[in-house]
């Protein structure tokens, strides 16, 4: 399933690259592509049936589906859960078990060996959902686009294999793969962070998942700062939506084991311990800066010097994560781009007060992220 809203810019490109990624999969596998327009205002629609006209006795089948008024652009979630019914009535001869369901955003492409690999993980393990590593498809186009391409496959890589070795990945959004038996147990929210409240809502029916670094889903950077703290602060909120909606729910369920619980309770608190902890280090620096000036500086500067070699000892893990990940990048590039993720997390460190401002006002509408410009 393909998500698409004004989306005139990636049509041809993304979509027609991923159809053919989908044709060449293994032939045990029945390809199918469902895109599904949000009642769009642009030519996104239009593009789509030309391309639809362009793909005829191809491999995979291509179905498109349109959204109206007043139910359309709801949310990404309402969005996949219109995807899911249109999915549940198609005639098929596999059970729920053996229809995979991958969702892929619209600036969004995986190869053909890697939607291969993720089948595979479903074959050799017990999971409900796989999801795929991400990446950024130019990394190297500015500096914001390499901060988030160290910072998916790097930090978030190495968050989720930690996950894994609890026992329960997080969906993340772009390259997510479930059976449909879960989609149909679990649907979609709406939530403004629809990928984690999905993860949590399919563990209360005992949904596993799995997060699969090999494989790699490759998008568009958010290459403009204005746009990118539109997209964190939309991701933030819907944080804080799901930590009132399922906190005590996470804590209280009997079916979660005590690791995730942690993990996920962790997850849910740290927008609001980055607000209290941004307030605590201003206040810090201020005072050990009087220190320095006007008493002893050395036991402040012996401090100051343990916590910056802390500090970049944890993002020497992320680098030798990201290193890992990636290719054609040297170690030591890797590690400079892992410290240089101090200061753009640092830029994002004040987003978590915009989020709960708007969350307080009650500003909760989905605004998607421009693609393809």
């Amino acid at each position: 399933m393909v998500p698409l809203l004004n989306e005139e810019n990636t049509i041809f490109s993304y979509i027609n690259d991923l159809i053919n990624e989908l044709n060449q999969i293994d032939q045990t596998i029945n390809p199918n592509i469902l895109l599904l327009d949000d009642a769009s205002d642009d030519d996104t629609l239009r593009n789509l049936h030309i391309l639809q006209n362009s793909l005829h006795h191809l491999r995979t089948k291509v179905y498109i589906l349109e959204r109206h008024f007043p139910n359309a652009q709801q949310g990404k979630g309402a969005s996949l859960n219109f995807g899911l019914d249109f999915i549940s009535k198609l005639p098929t001869t596999l059970d729920k078990q053996h229809t995979i369901i991958g969702i892929i955003d619209a600036d969004g492409f995986i190869s053909a060996k890697d939607i291969n690999d993720i089948i595979g993980t479903f074959e050799n393990n017990q999971v409900s959902m796989v999801q795929s590593a991400v990446a950024m498809n130019r990394r190297d186009y500015n500096w914001l686009s390499k901060m988030q391409d160290t910072e998916f496959l790097g930090a978030n890589s190495f968050m989720q294999e930690s996950r894994n070795r609890l026992g329960q990945a997080i969906a993340s959004g772009n390259g997510q793969f479930l059976t449909l038996q879960m989609a149909q147990d679990v649907r979609w929210g709406n939530s403004l962070l629809e990928d984690f409240e999905f993860t949590v809502r399919g563990l209360f029916k005992q949904h596993r998942a799995i997060f699969l670094p090999s494989a790699i889903v490759y998008q568009e950077a958010v290459t403009s700062l204005r746009p990118l703290l539109r997209q964190r602060i939309r991701w933030c909120e819907g944080s804080m939506q799901c930590f009132v909606k399922y906190t005590k729910k996470i804590i209280q369920s009997k079916v979660i084991n005590p690791g995730v619980k942690i993990d996920l309770s962790l997850f849910l608190i740290l927008p609001f311990f980055s607000m209290l902890l941004n307030i605590a280090n201003i206040c810090s620096i201020i005072v050990q800066l009087d220190n320095i000036f006007t008493r002893k500086s050395i036991p402040v500067l012996i401090v100051f010097g343990i916590v910056v070699c802390a500090t970049l000892l944890v993002w020497l893990m992320m680098a030798i994560e990201y290193h890992q990940n990636t290719q054609g990048l040297s170690l030591f590039t890797c590690i400079l781009r892992a410290w240089q993720c101090i200061l753009y997390n640092f830029i994002l460190s004040f987003i978590p007060y915009a989020a709960f401002a708007f969350l307080l006002m009650g500003r909760n509408s989905w605004a998607k992220t421009s693609h393809g410009t």
